[in-house]
């Protein structure tokens, strides 16, 4: 009976450990059990912010439906600018006026109170968009809200709320090709070229073999009578003085042979280093205004250092890209107003190519605003999405006629009579913001006609698979002097195209290869 009732506690004791042991989660297993962070361990891991999912499966959720229908309807009135901006411009009718940087008035004019300057120094490319129309110190100015290189930024303005709580904003992208300046000889820069100390005689000051440079001043009278040249003036001994208004500078006596008395200083002008010297017979002065330099009078003259140069600005860049302008309610819904592109050079337009012959291809790059839709089997748009665009654009044109035999006008051309004075080419390589791929689009511009007389070039046809678009060039730089004409040295120009599942609006700048 002892030994049945010992045989009996140890069962029951085994049996309670086991269910100890399962209360604890060990399910009967020897392991520990796991940390669920309630018992001074570290805490389950977890997604970052914004990720669902479970370490380390996270990802960002998708959109939600709301969100989706959002942006396919602010995607359509996108859609709808798009079509109002490949209405304008020649060979449309009825032809409206292509209004470009700051859009349209309401009467249908393009507003001219909108302007561009891009200027490039050794730190980088500066882009300054301004509206004289809101030239006041508290009225909203554009600034640049992103830089996306290679000559690519973008920059916007707000203005405040209106009574119902709509906020208008502006938004312009523009991509340019200029260069950095290039430091040039001093006697080389327009406007710097010096008085002659050697070319009378013939003699090679500095045994080069080259007279080109052998100069030896700079004439600056009455430097900042008018303004223009007073900017590139720097000397210390021509730093104002507080409570001095001007400053007198002595010339030579001409009644001491033995010594010159004249004033000389070391300085720089449009930032090549040399001497200033009052060269006349009064004396010079320098005089001041609000506490800057103000003007040089008198007879002055600069000479450069030996090897001095001057940084000369990029003068013939080009420059494209788009404005547009949307509203958006105090319930955040978003409308596209207006889209509009535009595309120039600073280098002259080419007034003809008339003596102009040959094939020239031209490369550059493109930008503008698109829609890209998402369709059902049955065709119809399931959603859109809509943003900016780059590309890449390359065109060829054929000028006149090449002989194969230069010297036997009878000879035979080289290039295909149905081709002579045409452009054409394709805009490719579309990326799409808020994409991580291209979408596959490519832009054929069909040939189009060059009037040699003037260069124009009329308007022409895009395809890009859906309905038909159009697009227009203009050539610049280039010479067409009879006998020694050069083509064109760039070509730029506005499109917009329709795709099965999208449509573009954007602008063009290429240079010659």
């Amino acid at each position: 009976m002892h030994r049945i009732l010992s045989v009996m506690l140890a069962v029951f004791l085994l049996g309670a450990y086991s269910i100890m042991i399962t209360g604890c989660g060990g399910g009967g297993s020897s392991g520990p059990a796991p940390d669920d962070g309630m018992m001074g361990g570290e805490p389950p891991a977890m997604c970052p912010e914004g990720e669902v999912g479970t370490p380390p499966d996270c990802m960002v959720p998708g959109p939600s439906e709301e969100e989706i229908a959002a942006a396919t309807k602010a995607a359509g009135t996108k859609r709808a600018a798009i079509m109002a901006e490949s209405s304008q411009g020649p060979g449309q009718t009825p032809t409206n006026d292509d209004a470009g940087l700051g859009g349209s008035a309401s009467d249908g004019t393009a507003v001219d109170t909108y302007s561009m300057t891009i200027e490039r120094d050794s730190d980088g490319t500066t882009v300054k968009i301004t509206d004289s129309a809101n030239a006041g110190d508290d009225d909203p100015k554009f600034a640049q809200t992103m830089d996306l290189g290679g000559g690519t930024t973008m920059h916007s303005r707000a203005m405040e709320a209106d009574d119902d709580g709509n906020v208008v904003e502006e938004v312009v992208m523009v991509s340019t090709d200029i260069e950095a300046p290039k430091a040039t000889a001093f006697a080389m820069v327009t406007g710097q070229a010096l008085n002659a100390r050697d070319l009378d005689t013939g003699v090679d000051a500095d045994d080069d073999g080259d007279m080109t440079n052998d100069y030896t001043a700079l004439t600056l009278i009455a430097v900042g009578a008018d303004g223009a040249n007073l900017s590139k003036v720097m000397a210390a001994a021509f730093d104002p003085v507080a409570n001095v208004p001007s400053k007198s500078f002595a010339i030579d006596d001409a009644t001491t042979t033995s010594m010159d008395e004249a004033f000389e200083t070391s300085g720089t002008y449009n930032g090549a280093s040399g001497t200033y010297r009052c060269n006349g017979t009064v004396a010079c002065t320098a005089t001041y205004a609000d506490g800057k330099l103000a003007s040089l009078t008198g007879d002055w003259v600069f000479t450069p250092d030996a090897g001095a140069t001057s940084d000369v600005p990029d003068a013939d860049f080009l420059h494209y890209g788009f404005w547009l302008k949307k509203t958006t309610d105090d319930d955040g819904v978003v409308t596209y107003n207006e889209v509009e592109t535009f595309a120039d050079s600073e280098a002259t337009a080419t007034p003809s190519t008339t003596n102009i012959t040959g094939k020239a291809t031209y490369s550059g790059g493109a930008l503008g605003v698109y829609v890209h839709s998402v369709t059902k089997p049955d065709g119809t748009e399931a959603s859109a999405t809509s943003g900016h665009f780059t590309a890449d654009a390359e065109l060829t044109a054929y000028f006149g006629q090449v002989l194969s035999d230069p010297d036997d006008p009878s000879s035979p051309g080289t290039i295909a009579p149905n081709l002579l004075n045409k452009i054409s080419g394709t805009i490719n390589n579309f990326m799409l913001s808020g994409h991580d791929q291209g979408p596959g689009w490519s832009v054929t511009l069909e040939p189009s006609a060059i009037t040699p007389a003037d260069a124009s070039v009329a308007p022409g046809v895009a395809k890009g698979g859906g309905d038909e678009g159009s697009y227009s060039a203009t050539f610049h730089g280039g010479d067409d002097t009879s006998g020694s004409a050069v083509q064109p040295t760039s070509v730029v120009g506005e499109f917009n195209a329709f795709f099965s599942n999208g449509s573009v609006a954007g602008a063009f700048g290429a240079t010659k290869d």
